[in-house]
């Protein structure tokens, strides 16, 4: 089954395309991990599929529905997204607890529809992450690694069928990634939602990832079976620098460039 179906699309910005004539499928129970340089077009295809953008032209579908003011709260609650990029940008002063309870909304705020059972659920979560004692602390107080737990519990306060995943390891220390790559791990061995992956660091790929797409200057560069997308080859050339690939036995990529400076002969 088709939960998300991108058409045709397209998103510009100016007179700059930031997407151009995107189609792509995700089929219930995949995990995708979507890969490619800075202004590739990552994060705005998530914001369009998180229903935070509206595509220039084309069609956006997840879960048989298309967003508009009678859709998009709804779908906005069975997805969850991790962009600390999008919300460092709306989250300040808001405490811990409020803002995973924002995830029940579809919206930024809570409201009156609350329950003590969303509230229950949120605890049992921040709990889980080691944030317990967090609750009440405002977002901007917090550091990198307490932001990127929070959105996590965000996105899972309603057992979303789709994680949206942008970037979750930028800028966490060595045990804070590691636990957050673990977490990931569990929940797509565990349950059945559908996990679309984007990240700069190979490292952070693991073997659940079963589907990549590759993507550069808003165009998809390649897309299929992360074994037969995500080789030397096509790496190589969607970098444009030689790129050497090992994989781990537990799945895990570690990546070479054969990238050179000549920077330390301006300092002699």
């Amino acid at each position: 089954m088709s939960i998300i179906n991108v058409e045709n699309v397209s998103c510009k910005s100016g007179k700059r395309y930031l997407l151009h004539n995107v189609n792509w499928k995700v089929h219930e129970g995949e995990h995708w991990l979507i890969f490619g340089m800075n202004g590739s077009g990552k994060t705005t295809l998530l914001s369009m599929l998180a229903g935070f953008l509206s595509p220039s032209a084309g069609k956006v579908e997840l879960l048989g529905k298309t967003y508009n003011k009678n859709t998009v709260f709804d779908l906005r609650r069975q997805i969850g997204w991790v962009s600390s990029s999008f919300f460092d940008k709306h989250f300040h002063n808001e405490q811990a607890l409020q803002i995973i309870l924002s995830g029940c909304t579809g919206t930024l705020n809570v409201d009156e529809n609350i329950t003590d059972a969303d509230v229950r659920r949120a605890k049992a979560l921040l709990k889980e992450l080691r944030l317990a004692d967090k609750i009440n602390m405002p977002f901007s107080s917090m550091s990198k690694g307490e932001r990127q737990n929070i959105l996590i519990a965000r996105a899972l306060i309603n057992r979303p069928r789709i994680l949206i995943l942008d970037e979750p390891g930028t800028g966490l220390d060595v045990y804070a990634r590691e636990h957050m790559k673990n977490t990931i791990k569990d929940l797509a061995e565990h349950t059945h939602m559908t996990i679309l992956y984007v990240t700069h660091y190979p490292e952070e790929v693991q073997s659940f990832m079963n589907k990549t797409l590759l993507l550069r200057n808003g165009c998809i560069f390649a897309q299929g079976n992360t074994d037969e997308v995500f080789t030397e080859k096509n790496i190589s050339r969607l970098l444009g620098e030689t790129a050497s690939i090992h994989k781990d036995v537990d799945g895990s990529i570690k990546l070479h460039l054969e990238v050179k400076s000549e920077l330390g002969q301006f300092l002699i």
